[in-house]
């Protein structure tokens, strides 16, 4: 990895946990290594970590993991938690997420580490110098041709993050389109090796907004459970900053496609990506601002 901080909206820059990365970067820096990654990253591996997750031994390595991670639990509610999942679970007191709310703001989904990449004419984008397809992504070429000349921003959910998510516009849900696949970790180290977006589990649906702007949000499962649970996966009309459902242990990440000439990203999110830095950003901030010609 190239750098070792994160950036806030300031451009100050935030020191990421060595310890958070030290492991992984052993273990991509060997074949053997890379092995163990993949057997982990199997769905028979994930059922077996919900299981234990789930017990009530496990609630014994919370103080630790909120130590570690830094996590303020003065921003959750309240509660004894009787198993780590159900910690990974918590949920956020309101006012610690206010929402930036308005039809000609694209709000941000979630907590995350945020990268925002232009679609070209091939409708080709690069993560990490990695290139993508929109087509490969989503699996469909024809809808793919939508976004060609567009932007992907690219949201990245740590260990320490609040992994509920919403709605970041209101309009008409289409229903959710669900992709099988692998489970790998969505470390920005994994990217000389697998094409993530392309090969793990994912979910998507298309919001259309009054002005007809066709909105894609994409969930991403990863290593650990990865879990995606989406609480309404049929079509529906839906509000900026309703909850659309929530991951469960595990890093994930939150894909959102727009077409061209409809947003523009915030410019801090351009230029801290240009530069190769990933931004914190909080649920309901402000992420991108409608293209007004």
């Amino acid at each position: 990895m190239t750098t070792k901080y994160y950036l806030d909206r300031s451009g100050k820059k935030i020191p990421i946990p060595v310890s958070n990365n030290r492991l992984l970067e052993q273990l991509f820096s060997c074949a053997w290594g890379r092995c163990i990654l993949r057997i982990a990253s199997s769905r028979a591996v994930s059922c077996l970590q919900r299981i234990g997750l789930n017990t009530h031994v496990s609630a014994l390595f919370i103080s630790g993991f909120v130590r570690k991670n830094r996590i303020p639990l003065r921003e959750y509610e309240r509660k004894r938690y009787r198993s780590f999942h159900e910690f990974f679970m918590r949920q956020i007191r309101p006012k610690a997420r206010p929402l930036c709310l308005g039809e000609d703001i694209l709000m941000s989904p979630c907590d995350c580490k945020a990268s925002v990449y232009a679609i070209d004419r091939d409708a080709a984008f690069f993560v990490k110098g990695v290139s993508y397809t929109v087509s490969e992504i989503l699996k469909d070429e024809r809808l793919a041709l939508e976004y060609l000349g567009g932007w992907f921003f690219l949201l990245r959910l740590c260990v320490e993050d609040y992994h509920h998510y919403a709605y970041p516009v209101s309009g008409e849900k289409s229903k959710d389109v669900c992709i099988e696949g692998k489970l790998y970790t969505v470390h920005p180290l994994i990217h000389k090796y697998e094409k993530v977006y392309r090969e793990n589990t994912r979910r998507y649906c298309t919001i259309t907004t009054e002005k007809n702007t066709k909105v894609l949000m994409m969930e991403v499962g990863a290593l650990g459970v990865g879990k995606i649970v989406n609480d309404c996966p049929a079509s529906a009309s839906v509000c900026q900053g309703e909850e659309k459902g929530h991951f469960e242990f595990g890093g994930s990440t939150i894909l959102l496609l727009v077409p061209p000439h409809a947003y523009v990203p915030c410019k801090e999110l351009l230029a801290h990506t240009e530069v190769g830095f990933e931004t914190i950003v909080k649920l309901g901030e402000s992420i991108a601002y409608e293209e007004h010609t």
